[in-house]
C-alpha cells in the first residue's frame, strides 16, 4: 500500500501487505472497544505528518547507516507506530503498528 504525497508534499509512505493486514485487526479490534474512529483519526494525523516531515514525528530509536535510514517511533493515542525515513530520498516505509492497551484513566 502507498500513500502518496499530494499538492506538493514532499514524501512517499510505504506499508507492506502484513502491515495493512495488521492495521484492519488492529481497527477491527478498536471498533469491537468502542475505541474505532479514534484509531482512524490517529492513524489519519500519522500518515499526513509522513508525507509532510516524517523526521519530526517521534522519536529516533537507530539509524541504519549503510542503508541511510533513520528508525523511528511515534504514539498518538491510541496507536503506536514504528517507521524508517530514507535520509537522502523522500520515502518512508511503515514498519509496525499496534494499539495501544485500552485504560480509562
Amino acid at each position: 500500500m502507498i500513500f502518496p504525497g499530494s499538492n506538493g508534499e514532499r514524501y512517499e509512505v510505504h506499508c507492506a501487505g502484513v502491515i495493512a493486514k495488521r492495521l484492519q485487526q488492529i481497527q477491527r479490534k478498536a471498533s469491537l472497544q468502542g475505541r474505532g474512529e479514534a484509531v482512524l483519526v490517529a492513524f489519519r494525523q500519522m500518515i499526513r505528518r509522513l508525507i509532510q516531515d516524517p523526521m519530526n514525528l517521534g522519536e529516533p530509536l537507530y539509524r541504519l547507516p549503510v542503508l541511510r535510514m533513520q528508525i523511528r517511533s511515534c504514539v498518538i493515542r491510541p496507536l503506536v507506530l514504528d517507521f524508517a525515513v530514507c535520509e537522502d530520498r523522500p520515502l518512508v516505509f511503515i514498519k509496525g503498528v499496534e494499539l495501544l492497551a485500552n485504560t480509562n484513566w
